[in-house]
């Protein structure tokens, strides 16, 4: 530029100035004294009563002028004469006694401004220990227990500026030492350890003046937004360099420090609401739950409900501060400092508040059983961490620890055995009494009657917990009777898979007609595909370990993982008299009359019981290959020698048929459904004109919702709680609805495609580890007739979003619509199921499956034959009790269509997981 200058302008154009003499290392230096004494004289004029008067502004002035000089030199080349004149003088000891005296925030905020300077700069303040001293008895002063004067954005910056520290000494080990120092042992303590007894009354002692920056983080580590990420963060870098300091390390693990972390994460506990409620508001309902019977029951009054702030905002936080343990776990390598924390978690969070939790719950109380179970279900959607994992499930399920069997602990340091046995016997119950006992009663007994309840809410909040339990943590998933088997061929054809598939597609069509079923199936094959390949047993069927996807390391450190190797998954089929795959199949009967919220969580649960690969499908949604039936036409045609192999693909190919008695529990279940519509098209001939307008209400929804999701909208403000997904109850519109269109050419149609048998094992994707709860960004999301983790890609089973618990005006109008479209005569009409033949009911049914079996009441526990398969279960196994219920109930024919819908997009989901699996875990043969 200046060239250009020059040019134009000629050689009268003055020369540029050049750097004045006041910018120089001793004049700057001379400036910043003048302004320092400035600063103490009025100090000492003012009598330290500065707040309000003429006074506080010099003095801010002053604070402000000091500490833009400190920054401008940091980035000026050397020498820096004021900062080393700051650290000769340590001028840092007045500025901090000045503002903690005057009690005046604004003062304290130019303040620490001032220290953040000293700290950012290059100069060695962090490794001078006057500078430590004054920074913490200023930061005690004006910001710790019983002196908090200060508001959120002042904290802010105190946190920032300790967060700032920790990361230097976590990069810088050797100036730990400046912040962090021990007390000597008192007598007591020193004898204590020679007689190799804990002291007692040295468990839990405060040492805040060891390391006050570390307390200082911990007081804030609760706290949301930038406040409580900075202090967590901080007191990860901490904890790390545990590992680097043998001094650091016995200090925490003898310290009070993971009680308050742990006593922390209770009293969040504590602050959730004791009941719970998931009610929408009449003006707030979801589509699908306004084009059915959807039953307002009145909550207690002590109930918050799941969509409520009430409820999010201390389930945000306590959800943070659950991500934030599991953080400090992963980030410590220290044995002794990381069994401290876990044992502390167990006694403090998991004995004393989560498992009393499960005890005091009810299902006739109005919402402690529905709380209950929700929250489980959020801290195990929101924990990945494999300790806490096996420590929450081995506990509250009561297992064995067979990990311990596989792989003893590592040996804790004396002083570490010393903290744990002085933490259990201190929290031991001195009455036998009064010990809780898991074996009497535990996390799987809570579940099983929560599922018999009769409150909707308690059942579906069951359902959707073992959903969490089936998709997520199936290793320690012992809610289901099975037996195991040693076959490991499978004995299932192709030509019986054709068969099944044609069985089920043939019942989807009837439910609901084929309009947009080729479509929907091709979406719904893609989501089910994703959801078997990030199953936790599919590594282990899928080969990953030998294509270099496991991390020999970390796979050593997950207790799961010790878990197999004690007690290997084998394959297994399920046992037919276990209670809640009995409650699951009457359920199931009961489909068209359920509430709509109980249908979406049980298609939920199914499917995710049905995704595993070491579970045999045979006897339970598969024929058992020995009820296989062959018509003599079907019979191979002889050949030579040569052409065996021909012979043994033609047999396999066949097509068997089966008997009734021998229809697979869940076919059963659907076909009596199917005969239910059937008698009910006899009544309402126009019935599937219906089930198709209802369909094409809900395409037309999830399209605008769609539409309307990818306009951004208005940011909200900040401190405004967003609510979580996994504490949410959201109902979604049906999968196979969602990415319907009207079918265009059947010729296309991939549905009744035979299985290729070369067909190349997919591998899983690694899905990448997400923030946690809020969740965590919540990372899941309740889909009607799925269980896809939210770290899986999926387009079916993407969710409608908070759109539908507050409409906006052009979706409200949308919806008003098709809810005013439904309140017509014919679709209030009330029906009374179950439907019945009008005469005499005929013996040979046209519902092939449909007709109840003459087996005799002990058959229904099953039999198991020579090959290891157990027998399914009959239909008089399912119609019981809740069959005699279900006598004379009444609900509108709209309601009767939304169910059907949601009904005909899990049989094509149990169409393409029968697909899919044939393929990915090689489970028929082709030869």
């Amino acid at each position: 530029m200046d060239f250009w200058t020059r040019l134009i302008g000629g050689v009268g154009t003055p020369k540029s100035k050049q750097p004045s003499a006041s910018n120089s290392p001793q004049q700057r230096l001379a400036r910043f004294k003048r302004v320092y004494d400035h600063l103490l004289h009025v100090w000492h004029k003012s009598k330290q009563r500065v707040s309000g008067t003429q006074a506080e502004e010099t003095i801010r002035n002053c604070l402000q002028r000091i500490t833009s000089i400190l920054r401008d030199e940091s980035h000026s080349p050397e020498p820096h004469l004021c900062l080393s004149f700051a650290a000769s003088s340590q001028i840092f000891s007045k500025v901090s006694r000045i503002a903690y005296v005057s009690r005046n925030e604004r003062i304290i905020k130019d303040a620490v401004a001032f220290f953040a300077a000293l700290v950012d700069s290059e100069e060695d303040f962090l490794d001078n220990a006057p500078f430590a001293e004054s920074l913490m008895t200023f930061i005690s002063n004006v910001s710790g227990s019983g002196n908090a004067i200060c508001g959120e954005d002042t904290t802010g910056e105190i946190v920032e500026l300790l967060f700032g520290i920790a990361a230097k000494i976590r990069l810088q080990p050797e100036i730990l030492p400046v912040w962090f120092s021990t007390r000597k042992p008192n007598a007591s303590q020193i004898a204590a350890e020679m007689e190799g007894k804990p002291d007692f009354a040295f468990v839990d002692v405060t040492q805040k003046d060891d390391f006050p920056l570390c307390y200082h983080l911990v007081d804030h580590v609760h706290h949301e937004g930038r406040i409580g990420d900075f202090a967590r963060t901080g007191l990860l870098y901490i904890f790390e360099s545990a590992s680097k300091s043998a001094v650091l390390e016995q200090w925490i693990v003898e310290s009070d420090l993971a009680t308050l972390i742990a006593s922390g994460l209770g009293a969040l506990y504590s602050q959730l609401s004791r009941k719970l409620s998931i009610s929408h508001a009449r003006g707030e309902l979801p589509t699908i739950l306004a084009l059915s019977d959807y039953a307002q029951m009145e909550a207690s009054p002590e109930a918050d409900s799941v969509l409520s702030p009430q409820f999010n905002v201390p389930m945000n936080t306590f959800m943070s501060y659950l991500a934030f343990w599991q953080d400090l776990l992963e980030y410590c390598k220290s044995i002794d400092v990381r069994q401290t924390l876990l044992d502390h978690f167990q006694v403090l969070f998991l004995r004393q508040l989560l498992y009393p939790s499960v005890l005091e719950s009810s299902d006739a109380d109005g919402g402690s059983a529905v709380a209950v179970l929700t929250y489980i279900r959020c801290l195990l959607e929101t924990l990945d961490h494999p300790e806490l994992i096996h420590m929450v499930l081995i506990y509250l399920l009561a297992l064995p620890d067979l990990a311990d069997v596989a792989r003893p602990r590592t040996p804790l340091s004396p002083i570490a055995a010393q903290r744990r046995e002085s933490l259990m016997l201190l929290t031991q119950a001195n009455n036998e009494e009064d010990r809780l006992n898991p074996s009497l009663f535990n996390l799987a007994d809570l579940i099983l009657s929560s599922s018999q309840s009769r409150n909707p809410q308690t059942l579906m909040s069951a359902l959707r917990l073992i959903s969490v339990f089936l998709r997520k943590h199936w290793s320690y998933a012992r809610l289901f009777g099975s037996s195991a088997t040693q076959m490991t061929e499978p004995h299932r054809t192709i030509g019986a898979l054709n068969a099944e598939l044609a069985s089920y597609l043939a019942l989807a069509e009837g439910l609901g007609g084929d309009s947009g079923m080729d479509e929907a199936y091709e979406a719904t094959l893609q989501d089910v595909q994703n959801l078997l390949e990030i199953h936790p047993c599919s590594s282990r069927l899928l080969g990953l370990n030998k294509l270099g996807f496991s991390d020999p390391e970390t796979a050593t450190d997950d207790p799961s993982q010790d878990l197999c190797e004690a007690n290997p998954p084998t394959y297994h089929y399920l046992v037919p008299s276990d209670p809640l795959l009995k409650v699951l199949l009457r359920l199931l009967s009961t489909f068209l009359t359920n509430d709509t919220e109980t249908n979406l969580s049980l298609t939920e649960a199914l499917v995710a019981l049905l995704s595993c690969p070491f579970l045999r499908l045979e006897g339970l949604l598969a024929v058992n290959p020995t009820h296989y039936c062959f018509s003599p036409a079907a019979t191979p045609p002889s050949h030579s020698h040569s052409d065996h192999r021909l012979e043994q693909l033609y047999t396999a190919r066949r097509q068997p048929t089966w008997s009734r008695d021998a229809t697979p529990p869940i076919l059963s279940v659907l076909q009596s459904l199917q005969h239910q519509l059937e008698l009910l098209r006899k009544e309402i001939p126009d019935l599937d004109q219906h089930i198709e307008s209802r369909k094409q209400a809900f395409h037309i929804h999830e399209e605008i919702s769609q539409a309307m999701a990818s306009v951004p909208g208005p940011t909200p403000p900040s401190g405004t709680a967003t609510p979580i997904k996994p504490g949410s109850w959201t109902p979604q519109l049906p999968a196979h609805v969602r990415t319907s269109t009207p079918m265009s050419a059947r010729s296309q149609s991939p549905r009744g495609t035979p299985v290729r048998g070369s067909m190349d094992r997919q591998r899983v994707r690694l899905a990448s580890p997400t923030p946690p709860l809020p969740i965590l960004g919540l990372k899941t999301v309740v889909s009607p007739t799925s269980s896809v983790s939210s770290t899986a890609p999926s387009r079916a089973l993407s969710p409608v979003g908070s759109a539908l618990v507050q409409p906006s005006m052009a979706l409200a109008d949308v919806t008003g619509d098709a809810v005013e479209a439904a309140d017509v005569e014919l679709l209030k009409r009330k029906i009374s199921f179950p439907l019945r033949e009008s005469g005499i009911e005929e013996a040979g049914d046209t519902q092939a499956g449909a007709e109840r079996g003459n087996r005799a009441a002990g058959d229904d526990e099953g039999r198991e034959t020579q090959d290891g398969y157990t027998e399914s279960v009959g239909m008089e196994a399912v119609e019981t009790e809740e069959g005699k219920e279900q006598e004379g109930k009444e609900v509108s024919l709209s309601h009767v269509l939304t169910n059907v819908v949601i009904l005909q997009g899990f049989v094509l989901e149990l169409v393409a997981l029968l697909q899919v699996r044939a393929t990915l875990f090689e489970e028929v043969r082709y030869t």
